[in-house]
């Protein structure tokens, strides 16, 4: 048979993708070692939340090294710098999967690189696990989340809030797809606890006079403020709010507030009394987190970034991973997930915490946590919320090759 060169070069270019894909189906660890990555944003507009996602994720990886490593092997971390630019992730991953051989990668602040990023280590066959706060709904066999949605956030903090601040709510979010998607988590759960949702208005990323949405708060009187607004343009608000003189008079609650670290950049008279909603803060007063912070500061010193609920997203991800790899005896991405679809529990700095192998996503403690001058102090505990499966939608055991990423139908 006669084979054209333009045949030939297809074949031949499909030929080298199979052979790639099938190069990293058998990942290089007949050494000592074995590659995992870090792909988070340590340079750029981003770098508040990548560099302690970061640091947290290679503290990890020292851990599990001095440990003895996993299946006899030691932990050998690449380190990716999506540089805050969304065309680096897919490049990186690339990288990652076909040049460094990592048996899993870490990383994505944001839904955009996150998205940037899952599809090129799905074709790799490399586990991708997100550790960053975030709107909920990814349900992926290939893909794991170990930090909260925001369901796990809103819907405490909001019940908290109808129930201590009064039953009338204004929300306030930036623009894009997580807020929008909290804000209808807020309208549900304010009609289910017959409260009032008096006003809802979204601002662009870059909007830093907010003088119209001021006026428009104090017009609906509303029992407290629902808060999502996000990065450092947005950090204007607090600023113009306490200018105003509304900061003592309508309480501020947030699922995200402090995320970006607002209140270590914010003055106490912008910010005292904010209320929040995560499953970790630094100040944590139980002996878990009290260990995790002596032997973090021992490794990088005192002088680090705070640990928030997005940082300690780098620390348990590693650390939930390790626990698939022990119980399935394999770095082989089939035999992890596997073994995750038995369930994995692990307890860290912020308590206990299980990986639900239906949703790939984690059961865990949520804390509702008040800020005065810089110092976050615990109101209340929410003991071991489950992921939502999004009434059903989300079941990997099920059906193992979807997808998705799912909005909340509530």
């Amino acid at each position: 048979m006669k084979l054209s060169r333009r045949k030939f070069l297809g074949s031949a270019a499909a030929g080298t993708a199979i052979a790639a894909a099938m190069a990293h189906s058998m990942p290089a660890i007949a050494g000592d070692t074995v590659a995992v990555g870090s792909l988070h944003d340590l340079t750029g507009s981003l770098d508040a939340f990548g560099v302690p996602s970061h640091m947290c994720m290679k503290f990890a990886i020292e851990e599990i090294n001095a440990a003895g490593g996993l299946l006899g092997k030691k932990i050998d971390l690449k380190t990716y710098d999506g540089q805050s630019d969304i065309k680096k992730f897919p490049q990186y991953a690339q990288q990652a999967a076909l040049n460094d051989k990592v048996v899993m990668l870490q990383g994505a602040i944001t839904g955009a690189s996150r998205e940037a990023t899952r599809p090129v280590l799905r074709r790799y066959k490399v586990p991708f696990v997100y550790g960053t706060i975030y709107e909920g709904g990814l349900c992926e066999d290939n893909a794991i989340s170990v930090n909260t949605g925001s369901d796990q956030q809103a819907v405490p903090l909001l019940e908290w809030s109808f129930r201590n601040l009064g039953k009338k709510v204004f929300y306030i979010g930036a623009d894009y797809n997580a807020p929008r998607n909290i804000g209808i988590w807020n309208n549900a759960i304010a009609k289910r606890e017959g409260g009032e949702t008096v006003g809802e208005e979204y601002y662009p990323l870059d909007v830093t006079d907010f003088s119209t949405a001021i006026s428009k708060i104090q017009a609906a009187k509303p029992d407290f403020l629902h808060s999502c607004l996000v990065g450092g343009p947005h950090m204007s608000f607090y600023r113009q709010w306490a200018a105003a003189g509304m900061l003592k008079k309508i309480p501020i609650v947030s699922v995200v507030f402090g995320g970006g670290q607002e209140h270590m950049i914010l003055t106490p008279e912008e910010s005292d009394g904010v209320i929040a909603a995560y499953n970790y803060f630094q100040e944590l007063d139980t002996p878990e987190n009290k260990a995790f912070i002596k032997r973090f500061e021992a490794s990088v010193g005192a002088d680090h970034p705070y640990i928030n609920g997005i940082a300690i997203g780098g620390y348990n991800g590693p650390m939930l991973w390790a626990e698939a790899v022990k119980k399935a005896g394999s770095f082989d991405r089939d035999d992890v997930m596997a073994a995750l679809a038995q369930n994995i529990e692990w307890t860290g700095p912020g308590g206990k915490m299980i990986l639900d192998g239906k949703t790939h996503s984690t059961q865990q403690d949520v804390r509702i946590i008040q800020v005065k001058n810089r110092v976050w102090s615990l109101l209340e505990t929410k003991s071991q919320i489950p992921p939502y499966d999004f009434n059903g939608r989300c079941n990997l055991l099920e059906n193992p090759k979807n997808v998705d990423i799912l909005n909340p139908q509530v």
